[in-house]
């Protein structure tokens, strides 16, 4: 089994693509969440990584814009939701550690699936703050909810 590392790569690194992403306004809210982050661990982060990805998926299929963007974004999240089921279903029961890998500072394919959910999830809330409004744009209910996961 592989060792737990705290606080969460997979809440890292979306505190990462917020902070890189986002007005300096939106990513100072962060602050307020530091230290529930810091008692995060690995231990779920494919839970907070899927919810990432089904997040991302429902806030684009439910934006009413014919906006090339959004088309391009709910083409792309079809594929996900077929490729996701797939890959899950197919590949993490096959990798020992459930796609931990067993060689250390090497990411396994099933971790950049991973990392790719997270950063399209940021994208999508940013994509809905630069549109909608950044008090409508319903990022911090993503970051709270995969700091549930324990």
């Amino acid at each position: 089994m592989a060792k737990s590392m705290s606080p969460s790569p997979i809440i890292t690194l979306f505190v990462n693509e917020v902070h890189k992403s986002f007005p300096a306004a939106e990513g100072s809210k962060i602050a307020s969440y530091r230290e529930a982050i810091a008692k995060t661990t690995s231990d779920e982060d494919h839970h907070r990584a899927r919810l990432c990805a089904k997040w991302a998926i429902k806030m684009a299929n439910g934006k009413n814009s014919q906006h090339p963007h959004w088309a391009r974004l709910k083409e792309r999240h079809q594929i996900w939701k077929d490729e996701a089921f797939a890959f899950e279903f197919g590949v993490a029961d096959a990798i020992p550690g459930s796609g931990t890998g067993g060689v250390v500072g090497k990411a396994e394919p099933l971790e950049d699936v991973r990392i790719e959910w997270v950063e399209n999830a940021v994208a999508v809330a940013k994509k809905l703050g630069e549109e909608d409004g950044w008090e409508n744009s319903p990022w911090e209910t993503l970051l709270t909810e995969m700091m549930e996961y324990t």
